[in-house]
């Protein structure tokens, strides 16, 4: 065994040597994890891998080829991972024929309890006995380093394991994120209702395995909608990509989505050539509530409001669901975009907050204020729930005197520069869930992003109890306020035609 130099004073010397087992012993665990603790284990009809690893402290869960699920479950510096292997279709097939749902998510549940306690002992002893086999080879018979070795492995994981049994949370598959297939998506992803459920684990897997039965056996059994909430898609900045509206369509689908809101930019340049859009609006077949960006002309939203399923909104509100949305238009319009300084852009933004505020102030209470810009609302903050804006293709969050601004990308995928496609720049979009009331309550939103060069999906649930605690309006002090009167727009009829210009 080497020898520390002479120079060394003694006490550096004492603890070098105490050093380097512990090391070892470190280098134990993760070669250990690494290489060796991966098992196979039987739940239920499903065989299914599960690997641990130092590393963040997630759970995920794999069905290939159809997806991954993770959720933010402990605090340990350790990733735990399930990967669906195989199926027994006919076990399976027979399971839900005899019994039920429940029964198969009662034996799964017991069975992954039972092999999560034999693989975290597996890997125990696993990663002691690697770090025992460095030490021989460093300290050969140096009995009392190789033991060092093997005890600060010990501690290491067994304290890391339990840690993560200590701050392990179910509650987080109720926000998990989803990356694969879109339509699986909407199956896999909790209803938002679930996120009050107490034992949100079981709901969450309940969800997978209803999810990966309706994948593997083509079951008919759709469990979207079941749950109670209202549904919206917020989308946004479309600029004419015709695979953005196929985005948008596939989603309102999957999601079983109960109306639309666009908060503007559907098209470019402001032409009329451009109201070929039209018929993929009309082909999404939902209430379509939309306000005008600044690259949408007052002649498109003339054309936009007389389709029978859109609701054009320029400083009137209308009623769907039982949700209240208002909504004005941009005041910047095409003619002038791309040749208006940032801080004139900016100033007249703001310029119709007053506007904003003096319908607001006049109207039955409002649960989404929808806007492009949202400077234009910044005048509401405290006085609304919920504002809902686009423009600046980039998703944004952001909590003003308890109003929740919820600001997306681009459902086109466009860079700020351009209105083409940019690989670099992902189709995004929103899905809003409500608990019907009188108010509605925010519960949830997922922020759904597809990479339009490999067509990566990632499906990110917030909870909005979770992450901002309980939303308050807290309005600032009165203001003077100018007087504006809005027109109310009843839910089965579209508003009145704008002018055009």
């Amino acid at each position: 065994m080497p020898t520390l130099p002479r120079s060394v004073p003694p006490r550096v010397g004492r603890y070098a040597r105490l050093a380097l087992p512990v090391l070892l012993g470190a280098l134990g665990a993760w070669l250990g994890m690494a290489v060796w603790a991966g098992t196979t284990v039987q739940m239920g009809p499903f065989e299914v891998r599960l690997d641990s690893g130092f590393g963040r402290g997630v759970t995920d869960i794999e069905l290939p080829p159809l997806g991954r699920l993770t959720a933010d479950t402990h605090l340990a510096p350790l990733r735990i991972q399930a990967t669906l292997l195989d199926v027994r279709i006919p076990e399976l097939t027979r399971q839900i024929t005899d019994g039920s749902l429940d029964d198969l998510v009662a034996t799964v549940e017991a069975d992954a309890k039972r092999d999560v306690v034999l693989e975290a002992l597996k890997v125990l002893g696993i990663t002691a006995l690697t770090a025992g086999a460095l030490g021989l080879l460093a300290f050969r018979r140096n009995w009392h380093r190789v033991l060092t070795a093997i005890l600060s492995c010990l501690l290491l994981v067994g304290g890391t394991e339990i840690l993560t049994v200590g701050t392990f949370r179910p509650q987080a598959f109720g926000a998990p994120t989803f990356s694969g297939s879109l339509g699986l998506a909407a199956q896999v992803i909790p209803p938002g209702r679930t996120v009050q459920a107490l034992d949100a684990f079981q709901e969450q897997l309940r969800r997978v395995l209803q999810g990966a039965i309706n994948a593997y056996t083509s079951i008919q059994t759709n469990p979207i909608g079941r749950a109670g909430e209202i549904r919206v898609l917020h989308i946004s900045d479309l600029h004419l990509a015709p695979f953005g509206f196929e985005f948008a369509k596939q989603i309102a689908d999957g999601f079983d989505v109960d109306f639309v809101i666009d908060t503007g930019d559907t098209t470019s340049f402001g032409s009329k050539p451009e109201n070929f859009v039209l018929n993929d609006i009309r082909d999404l077949g939902r209430p379509y509530v939309w306000v005008r960006g600044n690259h949408d002309s007052k002649a498109f939203q003339h054309a936009l409001a007389k389709l029978p399923n859109t609701l054009v909104l320029d400083g009137n509100t209308t009623l769907l669901h039982g949700i209240r949305i208002y909504g004005l238009g941009d005041p910047v319009p095409p003619s002038i975009t791309r040749n208006l300084p940032d801080d004139v852009f900016a100033e007249r933004a703001r310029e119709a907050g007053q506007r904003v505020l003096a319908d607001i102030q006049q109207l039955p209470p409002v649960d989404i204020v929808a806007v492009h810009d949202d400077r234009m609302a910044e005048s509401v903050a405290g006085r609304v729930p919920l504002v809902l804006s686009g423009h600046f293709h980039e998703t944004e969050v952001r909590v003003v005197d308890g109003t929740l601004y919820l600001r997306i990308g681009t459902t086109g995928a466009s860079a700020l520069t351009t209105f083409e496609p940019s690989a670099n720049i992902p189709l995004s979009a929103e899905v809003l869930y409500f608990q019907p009331g009188t108010p509605p309550t925010f519960l949830a939103y997922d922020v759904i992003e597809q990479s339009p060069k490999t067509g990566a999906l990632t499906v990110t649930r917030h909870v909005i109890q979770d992450e901002f605690g309980a939303l308050t309006p807290s309005p600032p002090a009165p203001t003077p306020s100018e007087t504006a009167t809005p027109l109310e727009t009843p839910a089965t009829a579209p508003p009145s035609p704008a002018p055009t210009g």
